[in-house]
Parts: structure tokens; sequence; C-alpha cells
């Protein structure tokens, strides 16, 4: 009984650290303290991230640390804090964007096509024009079309019963809704082709680069956004 009190007043008593032989010693085990790690928060649109930051940048937590804007892909953003004294880094939010199935590089019914055209796609005249040649398309004209390999040329009606040979541009300029919807769609070309027995399909034709324009329009609007806390290098925009 004596004995464990003595070891329970003996744990009570600091850590006593000292030198030896060029090396640091405790007589006591020694555990750092976690530090309280803020928990993420994913948001759905870049408003969201903007009205975060601003609101809370100014916490004590964050006085001595940048805030880092990530912007990862045309679809996810993060947001983190520079490194702190222990290189420590704060994971603050996220944001991933909202954005329709569109399908590419399948052939689907004309219909089905057109639906997406009208519900995925910014209205341009590109698209439009688009949406009037596939509708007007006779239901077997794909089975007698002519494909020179650079257009394809189909069957489409222009009256109650007459049908004329219309070519069609093999390369469209569209713009989906690929991105948060704060910022301008990139638009970007896509290749057009019909298939015997009524189906149609959208290629990608620009080599993804409108992941390049997409991120480059997300950047902008934080720089716009943030543009007073980007001049006292409080805020780090990068991709």
């Amino acid at each position: 009984m004596i004995k464990e009190a003595l070891q329970y007043i003996l744990s009570l008593k600091a850590p006593e650290i000292f030198e030896h032989d060029g090396m640091t010693f405790a007589d006591k085990s020694l555990n750092k303290i976690p530090e309280i790690i803020p928990h993420g928060l994913q948001t759905r649109s870049l408003a969201s991230l903007v009205n975060l930051v601003s609101g809370e940048i100014g916490h004590k937590r964050l006085a001595d640390r940048k805030i880092i804007i990530h912007v990862k892909s045309p679809t996810e953003i993060s947001v983190s804090s520079s490194f702190g004294a222990n290189l420590d880094r704060y994971e603050l939010y996220s944001a991933v964007a909202e954005v329709p199935h569109i399908v590419l590089g399948k052939f689907v019914d004309f219909e089905a096509m057109n639906i997406q055209l009208k519900s995925c796609f910014l209205e341009t005249p590109s698209r439009d024009d688009l949406i009037a040649y596939l509708g007007n398309i006779q239901e077997d004209a794909v089975k007698t079309s002519s494909d020179d390999g650079f257009s394809q040329t189909t069957a489409v009606k222009t009256g109650i019963a007459s049908v004329s040979m219309v070519p069609l541009k093999p390369i469209v300029l569209l713009a989906p809704y690929r991105t948060f919807i704060e910022v301008d769609q990139p638009r970007s070309e896509f290749l057009v082709r019909l298939q015997t027995g009524s189906g149609v399909a959208l290629f990608e034709a620009d080599g993804g680069a409108w992941r390049i324009q997409a991120r480059k329009n997300i950047k902008e609007y934080f720089s716009e956004e943030f543009e007073d806390l980007i001049e006292e290098n409080r805020i780090i925009i990068t991709e």
C-alpha cells in the first residue's frame, strides 16, 4: 500500500530532462499532445468555397498561415492551409461539381442524342444545327448514306414527302456542362459519326484541351473573388 502511494506521488513529479554524452534524456516517457485538427468540409459549388474562406480566414488558428486553393480538375477543388511550425497542414474545404452524365464515344439512337444535346449542352448555333439535323434524319437514312472519310451525307427530310442528301459536318463546336456552373463552360470540338441502324455518337476531338481551359476559368473566378486577399499574400491559387 505504501509502495503504491509512493509510486503515485513520484508520478506527479514533473519530468526532468538532462544531457549526457551529447544526448538528451528524460526520467519519464514523454508523449506529444496531439493538436486539434479541423475536419474538412465538402461543398458543391465555388460560391460556397468563397463564403467559407471569406468567413473563416480570420480565425486565430489561421493567422500565421496562408490559404492554398488547389484546382485539381474541372470538377474538384481542395482548400488547405500552408505548413505550420511542425510542417502540419490543415485540410479545410473541398468542392466537387455536380455535372450531368454525358455519353461520349458510344453510339445511341437519334432521340437519345437529341435529348442529351438539349439537356446537357449549352445553347449554341452549332448545337441547334446538330439537333435540327438529327431530328430530320429518316429512320433508314443512315443505311444509304455516303462517307468519304471527311464528311457523311445522309437523307434528311426537307418536305412532307421529299428528302435530299445533306452533308453532315464531321466536327462541331459544342459546350457541354463539364465544370462548375459559376464559370464559363469550355467549348471544344467533337467528331460526329452516324452508324448503320440509326445510331449517332460524339467523340472528343480537342485532345483534352478543354480541361486546361476549365481550370483556367476556375482560377480566374477565384482570382476575382479573392483579389484583395491575394494582394495581401493570404491566399495562393494553384493548379
